[in-house]
């Protein structure tokens, strides 16, 4: 079951149907999502250290975004930018709904995580579009950050699956 939180996107193949300029506003407005999204979750976690993970979290997708709008505005110069309607893989939107439990903090993780391995490939797909080599590497850093927010995740993801013990540290609160 997807939660509301998450929107179903379209598959990473699609890629290729689109503009580097339209594939640079999904990117910038699947950073914003991931941010607030990260947030709202940070909001509803009372475990301080899971709380400073997603937190963290939240300030690098913000500051991902920030490298992206300097790109765009470098590559584009002038230009408002697009947020194309489309979105490749799940977009993250802010959670809205108390959480009652693992479950549903567990949920939300593991959609968090899919949407980090799509951003990580996703990026990687940018790469092969861009053209001057700084460019390359900034969306291969941008491809290996969403990697290891994945890893961070799936850390926390795996804990969480270990209720029991986790329990001893977690109150899930309004």
């Amino acid at each position: 079951m997807v939660p509301e939180e998450v929107v179903e996107g379209l598959p990473l193949e699609k890629i290729k149907d689109f503009s580097l300029e339209e594939l640079l506003g999904m990117a910038i407005k699947a950073e914003i999502g991931a941010r607030e999204f990260y947030e709202s979750l940070a909001e509803r976690i009372e475990v301080e250290t899971l709380k400073d993970k997603i937190e963290w979290l939240a300030k690098e997708e913000g500051k991902h975004e920030a490298l992206l709008r300097r790109v765009y505005a470098s590559m584009f110069p002038g230009k408002e930018i697009v947020f194309p309607k489309e979105h490749i893989g799940p977009e993250l939107k802010p959670v809205a709904k108390e959480l009652h439990g693992a479950q549903d903090l567990i949920d939300l993780i593991r959609w968090a995580m899919k949407a980090e391995e799509i951003a990580a490939a996703f990026y990687e797909e940018i790469e092969s579009m861009v053209e001057t080599e700084d460019r390359k590497r900034l969306m291969r850093y941008l491809s290996d950050m969403e990697r290891g927010h994945y890893y961070t995740l799936k850390a926390e993801y795996e804990l969480l699956l270990d209720w029991e013990m986790y329990s001893q540290m977690m109150h899930m609160g309004p």
